[in-house]
Formats: C-alpha cells, sequence, structure tokens
C-alpha cells in the first residue's frame, strides 16, 4: 500500500502530466486495433487544418521572422538576459552546439536528399516547371532552403526570447503562459496556464515520436544495407532500445554534462561528414548547388512566404504548410529549453546563436547534400524517382552513398550521426517536458527530475516503435501537425509579446 501512496505522490503537476499521457496510450492503442478509422480520422482532421489555416501558418511564419530581424538591429539587442550581475552557464561553442542538436535532430540527415529530390521530380503546378528539368532543379534548391532557413529558425527563436526574457526578469514559474505576461499581466488565471502546458506537452511528444520513427526508420534502411537478411521488424524494436538506453544513460548527467557533450560530439559529427562530402564529391557542383540554393532561395522569399501565387495548391499544403505546422508544433516547448539555457547572454547573442548561425549552417548543409543529390538524379531520374516511390524517402540517400562510390564509409557515418542526433535531441527536449510537467522545482533551472525525462524517453519510444510495426508514422506525424494548429495562436499571441517587450523594455523587463 505504502508504494502505490508514494507512487501517486510522484513530483507531477497531474493536469499537465496526466491528461496528454493516457492520450497518448490511447492513441497508440487505437492505431492498433482500428489502425484504418484512426489513420482517415486524424488525418481528415489534419487535411481541414492544412486547407483552412494555410495562409495563417505562413503569414504568421513571415511576420516573426520580420519581427527577429527588426528585434536583432533594435536597442532591445544589447539587453541581457537574466540582468547585467547574470554569468553564462554554458560557452559559446557548447551552446550553439546544444541550439543546433535540440533544433534539428534526425531533420537535416534524412531530409537533406528526399525533400529537393521530390520537388525535382513533382514541382508544383503553379510554378509551370517540367519535372526532371533544369528549372525544376534550382526550385528544388530554393524551395529546401525556403523549409530548413531563417523562417523556421524564427519560429523557435520568437518564442524561445520571450519565454528567456520573462522567465529570469520574474522569477516566475516554469510555464510556458508567462511568454504572454505583457499582454494579459503577471496573474493569469492557473487553468489557461496549465491547459497551455498540457497541450503543448501532447504536440512536442508526438512531434519527437515522429522524429524517432524517421530516425529509425533511416537507421533500420542503412543496417539492412549491410545486413539484408534481418528481420525489420526486430531491427526497429532492437535500434528503438539502444536509443533509449543511450538516452537514459546521457539524461541521468545532466545539461552541463550529459547533453553538452553530446551536443559537442554531434556538433563536430556534422562538420566530419560535411568535410568529407565535399573533399570526396564534387567541389565545383557543390559550391555552385549552394550559390544557386541562396540565390533561388531569396528570389523566390516573398512568394513562398506570403503564398502570392501557390496559395490553395496540394504542394503547398504537402510542404510548406506542413512543415511550419510541425516547427510550430515543437516550438513552445522546445522554447523553454532554449530559453533556460541563454541566462547571461544579450538578446543580440541569443539571436545569432538560436536564429542566424543555425539556419546558415542548415542552409549550407543542405546545398551540399541536396545539391549533390540533384546531380546523381538528373543523369538517371527515372531510376532515383523509382527508388523514392517503391523504397521510401528514406532509401535516397543511401543510394547517393553509393552513386560517389563511398557507399560503407559514409553509410556507416551516417546510422552513426542518425543515432547520436537523435539521442541529444531526445535529451534536450525531454529535459523540458520534465521540467513543466514537474511539481516541485529546486531553484536551478538547468536541473529537472531524471525519472520524468526517463518516463517521456520510454514513452516517445515506445509509441514511435508501436506505430511504425503496426500502423505505420503517418499517425504519429499527422497528431503532431494537428498540434501546430493551437500553436499557430499561441505564437501570434507570443509574437505580439516580444513587441510590446521590443516599444517598451523597461516596462517588462523588471532587472533590466
Amino acid at each position: 500500500m505504502a508504494k502505490n501512496t508514494a507512487f501517486f505522490r510522484f513530483n507531477v503537476r497531474p493536469w499537465v502530466f496526466w491528461p496528454p499521457f493516457i492520450l497518448l496510450i490511447l492513441s497508440v492503442f487505437s492505431s492498433i486495433f482500428f489502425p484504418d478509422v484512426f489513420i482517415d480520422f486524424i488525418r481528415n482532421i489534419q487535411q481541414n487544418i492544412l486547407t483552412n489555416f494555410s495562409l495563417g501558418f505562413s503569414w504568421v511564419s513571415f511576420a516573426m521572422t520580420l519581427l527577429t530581424i527588426a528585434v536583432f538591429f533594435s536597442p532591445l539587442g544589447k539587453y541581457k538576459i537574466g540582468g547585467e550581475s547574470a554569468i553564462p552557464r554554458l560557452n559559446r561553442i557548447s551552446w550553439f552546439a546544444i541550439v543546433l542538436c535540440t533544433t534539428i535532430a534526425v531533420g537535416i540527415l534524412f531530409w537533406g536528399s528526399a525533400e529537393p529530390l521530390s520537388h525535382f521530380l513533382f514541382p508544383p503546378d503553379f510554378k509551370g516547371f517540367e519535372s526532371n528539368s533544369d528549372q525544376a532543379k534550382s526550385f528544388a534548391l530554393g524551395a529546401l532552403y525556403f523549409h530548413w532557413g531563417f523562417t523556421p529558425y524564427a519560429i523557435y527563436a520568437v518564442p524561445a526570447l520571450v519565454f528567456a526574457l520573462m522567465y529570469y526578469s520574474g522569477k516566475s514559474r516554469f510555464s510556458l503562459g508567462i511568454m504572454l505576461r505583457p499582454m494579459i499581466g503577471n496573474t493569469p488565471h492557473r487553468f489557461w496556464e496549465t491547459g497551455l502546458d498540457m497541450f503543448s506537452l501532447f504536440a512536442l511528444v508526438t512531434g519527437m515520436a515522429a522524429a524517432l520513427g524517421a530516425g529509425i526508420l533511416s537507421l533500420s534502411g542503412g543496417f539492412l544495407a549491410f545486413f539484408p537478411e534481418l528481420n525489420p521488424t526486430f531491427l526497429t524494436g532492437l535500434i528503438t532500445l539502444g536509443i533509449l538506453v543511450t538516452f537514459i544513460i546521457s539524461a541521468s548527467t545532466g545539461i552541463e554534462k550529459g547533453i553538452k557533450n553530446l551536443s559537442l560530439f554531434n556538433l563536430g559529427f556534422f562538420f566530419l561528414i560535411a568535410f568529407l562530402f565535399v573533399i570526396l564529391g564534387e567541389k565545383g557542383r557543390i559550391f555552385d548547388s549552394i550559390l544557386t540554393g541562396f540565390s533561388q532561395y531569396f528570389s523566390n522569399f516573398t512568394d513562398l512566404s506570403l503564398q502570392l501565387s501557390g496559395a490553395g495548391n496540394s504542394w503547398t499544403y504537402d510542404w510548406s504548410t506542413f512543415n511550419f505546422a510541425m516547427w510550430m508544433a515543437w516550438a513552445p516547448m522546445t522554447a523553454l529549453f532554449l530559453g533556460k539555457i541563454a541566462v547571461g547572454r544579450t538578446v543580440r547573442e541569443f539571436l545569432l546563436v538560436n536564429w542566424f548561425f543555425p539556419a546558415l549552417f542548415c542552409l549550407i548543409w543542405m546545398g551540399i547534400f541536396g545539391g549533390t543529390t540533384l546531380d546523381y538524379a538528373s543523369t538517371n531520374p527515372e531510376l532515383y524517382k523509382d527508388l523514392f516511390l517503391n523504397s521510401g524517402p528514406e532509401s535516397i540517400i543511401y543510394k547517393v552513398f553509393e552513386d560517389m562510390g563511398y557507399f560503407k564509409i559514409f553509410a556507416q557515418l551516417f546510422i552513426l550521426g542518425i543515432f547520436i542526433s537523435y539521442v541529444t535531441a531526445a535529451d534536450s527536449s525531454t529535459d523540458a517536458l520534465a521540467s513543466i510537467s514537474m511539481k516541485k522545482q529546486d531553484g536551478d533551472p538547468f536541473r529537472s527530475d531524471t525519472n520524468l525525462k526517463v518516463i517521456w524517453g520510454v514513452l516517445i519510444g515506445f509509441l514511435s516503435w508501436v506505430m511504425i510495426t503496426y500502423s505505420g508514422i503517418d499517425g504519429v506525424r499527422i497528431l503532431s501537425v494537428i498540434g501546430g494548429l493551437p500553436a499557430l495562436f499561441f505564437l501570434l499571441l507570443v509574437s505580439v509579446s516580444l513587441l510590446m517587450i521590443l516599444i517598451s523594455p523597461s516596462k517588462y523587463l523588471n532587472n533590466q
């Protein structure tokens, strides 16, 4: 009896922790026992969101990008998060490594080749390009840059900055609600804050499960390329278990050890594989691809941002709206982690490390891998199209390695990179999940409940594996996009809060 009592005294905020926890478990069982009904139901909800709120996702994202630029060049940029006496807890390299690895997870590894190939093979109707044409190839790079550049990082940077400023200014509860304090005052209704934390927690868990699912599929594709006799179901379970064991070890050591060291290793790995790709690949073509990507990115930026020619088009729904909805679903919860590790830094430093440099890194990375993929696909588009449609997007990068003539070395590095990338992202994201679902804080924002981190990590791993095994990863991915709708309205309000702080910083930042 004593054990049960102790369990129910677990250090959680009940209305934040239990509803999403139970809902996620119900989603898993629904996907197992009623896969077709479950997927159809949530896919219909997703399609309605993409159709009816597509312009909202694009315009709010564009506005957040402009707001980020305005803050960067404003007098607010000189303010130090936490006050003039605040001291940074991380050096700049460690800070950048953690931010980069928290935000991209396996995204740039998985989509760096698959997304531009899709745009090349199936260009949008509103552009009027022929499939596999030079025009489609150039546009594919520009669209890739648009979806992984300054706009998505502004979606993260705005709420993260507002949280950092408000949390360290007033020493408030670790909650999403404090981001709206400039608008609603310092004493918002507890029901509002709890509901906001609860839903954002659900959205991030499903988003992480979708990202882990993509990572598991990529890892499985790599291992099966080396060992085709392996059982795919057993292999995905083994990969999931390996990620969870590594994550639990890292989670127990905290931000300033486990997350920092993993992120630094991951950053070094990213630079290594990109360097090898350039050295062993067609250097001239790669640099041309990077320049073409930037050129197409800026020439198409306003059109794609405001949907001047692509409104109502299926390509816009499937790519731009879908991507921004996913980023927005992740943004509120991820902002908590990015905000709390920024203490002691100026606002301008914060935007450099959380917005400009990560976006620039992603753009160069996408130019290297996306450009190389398109070069090989241009010589044999039908083969790549068949591979994309029949073997899945996760198979494309391994085909590129094969065409380069360095399959073994790159495939091994890639498998290691995906593994470490997700462990790093899971560690930092579950830190935010644990922090927001904890009832009692110990006074140090860099410390969260390890038990809660492990519980969330195991649930996410189990959810990903079950979805892959029984109904595919689509269910989890669609659930996370559904979480983007309330996030859209929340981020709009957070942007207004930042605008208010920008206009009158002394009014809202008590310690400045």
